[in-house]
């Protein structure tokens, strides 16, 4: 019966069945790319947190922002990314495979740049024993 039952709950997994992403956003003022102490803080905090709870980790995307306004935008949402990127190196989010993206938002109006448009996100997919798949 037992023998029963395990092919059953193999069976019942099809495919990867990893769990959902966490992300961290980290903010910068208009036109630096220069991480704050406390936004420091704030990655180290959470990459401290994702390494105990996940051991497994299948990938790491880290997506610079900027808006079109700020100068030299697509080279500015580079530059935080990569100055992103190597912190969450330097504070151990090495168990993944890293990509670094970059997007450019439109500003079709003079309001104030939003602090979406000047943020990184650090996107992390974890993983867990057998993809999750447990039968259960």
């Amino acid at each position: 019966m037992a023998c029963l039952y395990a092919a059953h709950t193999q069976a019942e997994c099809k495919g990867s069945q990893n769990l959902p992403s966490e992300q961290h956003q980290v903010a910068f003022k208009s036109n630096e790319s220069d991480i704050s102490q406390s936004e420091r803080a704030r990655l180290n905090d959470w990459i401290t947190l994702v390494n105990s709870r996940y051991a497994i980790q299948n990938w790491i995307t880290i997506i610079g922002s900027a808006a079109d306004r700020e100068q030299e935008s697509k080279q500015l949402a580079m530059r935080r990314a990569v100055t992103v990127a190597q912190e969450a190196l330097g504070d151990g989010l090495v168990n993944a495979p890293l990509q670094i993206k970059v997007q450019i938002y439109p500003v079709a109006n003079t309001e104030p740049i939003d602090s979406e448009s000047r943020e990184v996100t650090v996107q992390l997919s974890p993983g867990c024993p057998d993809n999750c798949c447990d039968g259960q």
